[in-house]
């Protein structure tokens, strides 16, 4: 169940990314990199603020797969994209934020950590970079 509502997460933050990028009228490279930090950012300064290693986000070889591959269509079929994200972006970014939000709790307890850091990994895994991309 956690395996499907991450995958869910990691193509709705992907494709918020990119469409953003798109909107923006970034290159591809622009594109895969803001819809990368979107998708991967707050889980990345999560792990280094709690302690979990670096190296531990090159081992979601198959989420960054799935990402590549939502922003590739994203950006070959930008009108199909839009039209569909306008009608379910929310809906998906919903089920990520709040996906991504109870691992990174998950993830704080696992390691022992206090109620208060449990909080800020929760968050920062929900939204830690979904709101540089707003601004």
């Amino acid at each position: 169940m956690w395996e499907i509502l991450t995958i869910i997460g990691t193509i709705a933050f992907a494709l918020s990314g990119a469409i953003i990028a798109m909107e923006e009228d970034y290159d591809l490279m622009g594109v895969y990199i803001l819809g990368l930090v979107t998708a991967f950012g707050g889980g990345a300064i999560r792990n280094l603020l709690i302690g979990v290693p670096v190296s531990a986000l090159w081992e979601q070889g198959s989420l960054f797969t799935i990402a590549i591959i939502a922003m590739s269509i994203a950006f070959i079929f930008p009108t199909l994209v839009l039209n569909q994200w306008g009608k379910f972006g929310h809906l998906f970014d919903a089920i990520g934020l709040s996906a991504f939000a109870i691992q990174g709790a998950l993830y704080a307890t696992e390691m022992g950590h206090p109620i208060s850091a449990v909080i800020v990994a929760a968050a920062l895994t929900g939204a830690g970079v979904e709101w540089f991309v707003i601004f």
